[in-house]
């Protein structure tokens, strides 16, 4: 798009999910308001929340109210549109999360009690997050705040870059302990890419050492993977007999939240923290009489800000960060053209859940 722009409305070709299963291609209407670029998605990253959606494995209230909308959060693109012309042609990575303020164009401490009190956006009570009951990046055209893109270094690759949502939210979780990691050793609770990369993010951005990382998981092969940290299948572990583990990231979620989060709490020193970052839709029963004895701390973390990107993309121009990136990366992205194109991506990475992420390489014809 030029930036001689004369209209405050865009168009954009989208892949809506109306149901399970069934995408649409559909032509979106969007207004363009100050403050505002127009970004063209290239690549995105499939999330298990996008499977979720997909496979209408979410409560039946979820689907009836979110969809139908663009899916993906985790993506990139190129600005088209911006009220700066030096910025139309940059590559950028975009923040899925829109505060309420960045909707608005106001102070952020005229939004919400929580952005008042000056806590991070993505707990911000107006905020509205792609691919969540808000058009996702599955679409031609996405008109966003200019706070939620960040540019991306030129030393970095595509392929890297769409990465940058998953490790932001690690890095997220990370952060709220960081003053006191050091304290005795971490453990992460989950061997699939949650787990990994907030592993990875505790070795190559916080530089915990290998000795005082430890990874529980139930598959072997995917343990190999974690190369920088101690690995342990959680069958072999007597959780209460290990000590001065004062930090634990629990990355399973689903059915398997209730056993990783009691594990963490038998294993955990007196005053220990557990974060929690995996998504269940059911109600966890967990083990509150040990949490009051050992004073435990636990923390939820949820998504990220523009604080995180802004951070990994220094950090992902460490050659040994990008390394263990790679481990998740496909030998190549799926081009996606059509409607049927992306419904056979969805259901090949239903069927085949892998230790690899799927790329999807948008080959919009506009």
């Amino acid at each position: 798009m030029a930036n001689t722009l004369a209209q405050p409305v865009i168009t954009s070709k989208a892949y809506r999910l109306i149901e399970p299963g069934v995408f649409q291609e559909t032509e979106l209407v969007h207004e363009i308001k100050n403050g505002e670029v127009v970004v063209k998605p290239e690549m995105a990253s499939i999330c298990h929340a996008d499977l979720r959606y997909f496979s209408g494995n979410r409560r039946q209230e979820a689907l009836e109210k979110k969809l139908p909308m663009a899916l993906f959060h985790e993506g990139i693109g190129k600005i088209v549109y911006a009220k700066d012309p030096t910025m139309e042609g940059k590559r950028v990575a975009i923040i899925p999360n829109i505060s309420g303020y960045a909707q608005r164009q106001q102070n952020k401490y005229n939004c919400c009690p929580p952005c008042q009190r000056g806590v991070e956006d993505n707990y911000c009570e107006n905020a509205v997050f792609l691919g969540s009951g808000y058009d996702g990046i599955g679409q031609s055209r996405l008109v966003l705040p200019k706070e939620n893109v960040i540019f991306i270094p030129d030393s970095i690759s595509d392929e890297f870059a769409v990465l940058a949502e998953l490790c932001s939210v690690s890095l997220h979780a990370v952060s709220n302990v960081s003053d006191f990691l050091h304290e005795g050793k971490a453990a992460v609770f989950g061997d699939g890419p949650v787990g990994y990369l907030t592993a990875a993010v505790l070795h190559h951005v916080y530089n915990i050492p290998k000795e005082n990382l430890i990874v529980f998981g139930a598959v072997e092969e995917k343990l190999a993977h974690f190369d920088f940290a101690t690995t342990k299948l959680i069958f072999d572990v007597d959780f209460k007999a290990m000590r001065n583990v004062v930090h634990v990231f629990e990355c399973t979620g689903g059915a398997f939240s209730e056993n990783a989060i009691n594990q963490a709490i038998d294993l955990l020193e007196p005053r220990g923290a557990l974060t929690l970052m995996g998504v269940t839709e059911n109600r966890v029963p967990i083990n509150t009489r040990d949490i009051l004895e050992k004073g435990l701390r636990l923390y939820g973390s949820s998504r990220s800000s523009r604080k995180e990107f802004e951070q990994l993309m220094a950090s992902f121009q460490n050659k040994a960060f990008q390394a263990c990136l790679a481990k998740l990366l496909p030998e190549k992205p799926t081009i996606i053209e059509t409607v049927e194109d992306l419904t056979r991506a969805m259901n090949e990475t239903l069927e085949h859940k892998g230790w690899k992420k799927t790329l999807l390489s948008f080959q919009w014809d506009e």
